[in-house]
C-alpha cells in the first residue's frame, strides 16, 4: 500500500472514531458550517475584537424577570453565583450553536465549582418546548434554561448572534461579551481553538484581573432581539413555566 492510500485510510479511521466519540444526542456535522435555509449569518469569518465601550462592557444589567419550569418566576440577579454568571444564547437549529454544546458542558464542569452559574436563553420563535428540552438534555448542565423572557434579556444584553455569550460579575456588571472561542463559524472549522475568549474571561474574574479581550463578534445566525417576540411562548400556567431549570431540563420530582 503506498503512502497516499495509507493516509487516506487513516483519515477515514480518524473521522469514524470522531463520530463515535460525539456526546449522546449530538450528530456529526460537515466540516464547513453553512447557515440553515432562510437564516441570515451574523458573521461569516472568525470572531473580531470589538470596542468594549461601544458594546456596553462595564454597564450593569437590569434585574429582569425570567421563567423556569421548576420554580416559576426567577429574577436574573438571583441566578448569579458568588463570582457571577455566564449567559449563553442557544439555538439548536443553528449549526454553530449545536457545535458548542459540548464546549459549554466542558466549561460548566470547570467553572461552576469556581462560583459561576450558567443561564441559557432561547430567543427564537421557531423553537418548540420539546426542542428546548432536548437541547437542555444534551447540555446536561445544572443551570437555568429560559423560555419566556429570553428576548427581553437578549435585548438588554445586546444579543446579535446565536453564537453570543456573556459574562456578568457578582455585581451584575457585563465583563465580557462575544464568542466562546475561535474554533467554529459559518464557513469554516478549525481543528482546535487558538483563542479561548470565554475561558480567559472567567479566569480573569477568578484572579481579579481585567479581561484581556472583553468584546468580540460571534459567528452564528442573526438574532432580532425584540422583547415583543416573547409573546411567541405560550401562556404560562400555574406550576409549569416554559423555561427549563436543572441539569437535564426535566421537571423535579
Amino acid at each position: 500500500m503506498d503512502l497516499r492510500r495509507l493516509l487516506f485510510h487513516l483519515n477515514g479511521l480518524y473521522l469514524g472514531l470522531l463520530c463515535f466519540a460525539l456526546p449522546p444526542g449530538v450528530s456529526a456535522e460537515p466540516a464547513v458550517i453553512s447557515p440553515p435555509a432562510g437564516r441570515i449569518p451574523a458573521v461569516h469569518l472568525g470572531p473580531k475584537t470589538l470596542d468594549p465601550a461601544e458594546e456596553g462592557v462595564g454597564r450593569t444589567i437590569p434585574d429582569l424577570v425570567l421563567h423556569d419550569i421548576d420554580e416559576g418566576h426567577r429574577r436574573l440577579h438571583d441566578l448569579s453565583g458568588r463570582r457571577g454568571m455566564v449567559v449563553a444564547v442557544r439555538d439548536p437549529d443553528c449549526p454553530v450553536s449545536r457545535r458548542y454544546a459540548a464546549r459549554f458542558t466542558q466549561l460548566s464542569r470547570q467553572f461552576v465549582g469556581e462560583g459561576f452559574r450558567f443561564v441559557f436563553i432561547y430567543p427564537s420563535e421557531a423553537l418548540t418546548p420539546d426542542r428546548r428540552r432536548q437541547d437542555a438534555d444534551i447540555l446536561d448542565i445544572d443551570g437555568t434554561y429560559v423560555g419566556r423572557g429570553s428576548f427581553a434579556l437578549a435585548e438588554s444584553l445586546g444579543v446579535k448572534s446565536t453564537g453570543d455569550v456573556f459574562v456578568l460579575d457578582a455585581a451584575h456588571r457585563l465583563r465580557f461579551r462575544g464568542a466562546v472561542d475561535d474554533q467554529y463559524g459559518l464557513g469554516y472549522t478549525k481543528d482546535f481553538p487558538t483563542a479561548h475568549y470565554l475561558r480567559n474571561a472567567l479566569d480573569a474574574l477568578i484572579n481579579d484581573r481585567p479581561v484581556s479581550v472583553p468584546a468580540t463578534s460571534a459567528p452564528g445566525c442573526y438574532i432580532d432581539a425584540d422583547p415583543a417576540k416573547d409573546h411567541a411562548f405560550p401562556p404560562l400556567q400555574d406550576g409549569h413555566m416554559l423555561s427549563l431549570s436543572g441539569g437535564s431540563g426535566r421537571p423535579a420530582g
